[in-house]
């Protein structure tokens, strides 16, 4: 073991000097060699523009055509470098350890699980630290700084004032991001198991989740739109139609389907304070795909054995589901809740594509923009008060960490013993 240690320590170095050194010099010199195809693409976007005589700008094609060529090298460039990463760093853990013990497969054995872990988070922890610790920190350091750059408090001060320009802007957000926090998540679970329960008791099943599915993948902003159409309240005034006799005007099919006309033409989604709950069913719609594939997952999971000796003991399907399959999916349920409480906390598409930024519809996510845009405490502050928002949405998630935390930690100690 001691005698290896060098071996460990030099081949641990020289994938440290991979990630640090020769994949950046790379991915460099790959940009740089690249580079020739930005104005390959932007002249193709021109000759396009000659081509079919497009309204806009030439310079304006110029320069997206040229943003896709350089988004199309990095993408690729990325892609070359992470398999050239795993291509170096096995042939040193692998390959070098091979050729300097094939006398030793034990001493072989103790280099490969010594230095095998850190091929593979060794990347996880350096994007990490550069995008998200020291992000985090440069944030909650400018939360605690005025305009001048002194620290306070001033910023949180504010948020919670009730003579404060965005105290009522601020408190509705909290409460709309509760909101969202209990009935989302608790929405798609229930929904999810149902279906999951309900589709592998019928011979169509599989078709009934496949359909369920799909609005899986679909971005958020498409779900809005989509949704828009069938919460439209008519527009603002009704057409004339083309023979000047018959009112005409366009109507969401669930605003047609609860006898609303013309008079009554809000979108179901801007109504006052209720209209939080149709925005949230967007999201429903979304997400209950995700849960009842993995619930589906994790009920055909369990073992054979204990359903039917609850069967022979005369267990109706109520008692079935709630004390036996429940139960044992219960980590699993408890994973697809935290999942869908950080994606709660991320939510800013659906009402943004919406236009449903009214106060009384305001979540922390999009209550960040308008601080950023509509706010200011005097001078140039508004940056500060928005990392502010930004750490207070980051605060909301640390009950969730430290409740997993915890709950794998017991489920640990479980095993052990």
């Amino acid at each position: 073991m001691r005698s290896s240690f060098p071996l460990i320590a030099g081949n641990g170095l020289a994938i440290a000097l991979t990630v640090v050194i020769v994949l950046p010099v790379i991915a460099v010199l790959a940009f740089a060699g690249t580079a020739p195809l930005d104005d390959f693409t932007a002249n193709m976007g021109l000759a396009l523009h000659d081509r079919f005589e497009w309204s806009v700008e030439r310079l304006v094609t110029e320069e997206r055509f040229a943003k896709m060529g350089f988004a199309l090298r990095s993408v690729i460039i990325a892609v070359g470098v992470s398999f050239l990463y795993f291509w170096l760093t096995n042939w040193l853990n692998m390959g070098l350890a091979r050729y300097r013990f094939k006398e030793s497969e034990g001493r072989q054995s103790i280099i490969v699980e010594s230095i095998q872990p850190w091929i593979f988070i060794g990347p996880t922890i350096v994007l990490l630290l550069l995008f998200l610790l020291v992000p985090a920190f440069l944030t909650l350091k400018l939360s605690f700084q005025e305009a001048s750059g002194t620290l306070s408090l001033r910023n949180y001060a504010f948020l919670w004032d009730p003579a404060a320009l965005g105290y009522e802007q601020f408190r509705l957000a909290i409460r709309n991001s509760l909101m969202w926090l209990v009935l989302v998540p608790s929405i798609c679970i229930c929904f999810g198991l149902l279906i999951a329960v309900l589709a592998d008791s019928v011979r169509w099943g599989v078709v009934a989740k496949t359909f369920i599915f799909v609005p899986l993948a679909i971005s958020f902003v498409g779900a809005a739109i989509i949704w828009r159409n069938i919460f439209a309240g008519g527009g603002v005034q009704p057409q004339e139609a083309i023979n000047g006799l018959t009112p005409s005007y366009q109507i969401g099919l669930l605003k047609a389907m609860l006898g609303h006309g013309a008079e009554n033409n809000e979108p179901l989604y801007n109504i006052k304070f209720w209209g939080n709950f149709f925005l949230m069913w967007i999201l429903v719609w979304v997400q209950t795909g995700f849960a009842m594939v993995i619930f589906s997952a994790a009920l055909r999971g369990i073992p054979e054995d204990t359903i039917e000796a609850a069967t022979i003991d005369g267990a109706n399907p109520f008692q079935m589901f709630f004390r036996i399959k429940l139960p044992q999916i219960f980590s699993t349920v408890i994973v697809v809740w935290t999942t869908l409480v950080i994606l709660v906390l991320k939510v800013f598409d659906i009402p943004y594509a919406l236009l449903a930024n009214d106060d009384d519809k305001l979540l922390l996510a999009t209550m960040m923009e308008k601080a950023r845009t509509n706010w200011s405490i005097g001078g140039d502050n508004v940056d500060n008060l928005f990392a502010a928002i930004a750490i207070m949405l980051m605060a909301t998630v640390i009950p969730n960490m430290v409740f997993n935390g915890w709950r794998l930690r017991r489920e640990q100690k479980g095993m052990q013993s």
